[in-house]
């Protein structure tokens, strides 16, 4: 191999690493699938990454608010799914299945993949899903 075609090799994998390490979320939420319901308080169906926040009560019965993550998921991907910007509506009560993060004090949910759906409070899914590719 040519010293150019040899620099071409590490520059790419170099760049591949730092890609996949801004998309991962290996070890920032734990392993077991998570119940998470209550009450939009923003949606964002933005680029690079959609924005959900919900209003949660915890045990005490005070409310927190959470950050629902669809992962490197950008908007394109989760349209696909049949998202939209008036999937969620401000004040309405949606219920998550997803992996709460490992960090003390962060409420943050992940929700991977097409199976997750999120569901309406009647549990009917929010989106008919399909693939996000």
């Amino acid at each position: 191999m040519n010293r150019i075609g040899l620099v071409l090799f590490f520059v790419g994998a170099f760049l591949t690493g730092t890609l996949n390490a801004h998309h991962s979320t290996q070890g920032i939420y734990q392993d077991e699938l998570s119940d998470l319901t209550g009450t939009v308080k923003m949606w964002r169906l933005i680029n690079p990454h959609p924005h959900l926040v919900l209003e949660v009560k915890d045990e005490q019965g005070v409310v927190q608010e959470w950050d629902v993550s669809y992962g490197g998921a950008a908007a394109v991907h989760l349209k696909r799914m049949g998202y939209a910007t008036d999937t969620f509506a401000v004040g309405e009560t949606i219920n998550f299945k997803g992996h709460r993060a490992r960090a003390a004090g962060v409420n943050g949910l992940l929700v991977e993949g097409g199976g997750n759906i999120p569901t309406r409070a009647d549990g009917t899914p929010v989106v008919k899903g399909g693939s996000m590719f």
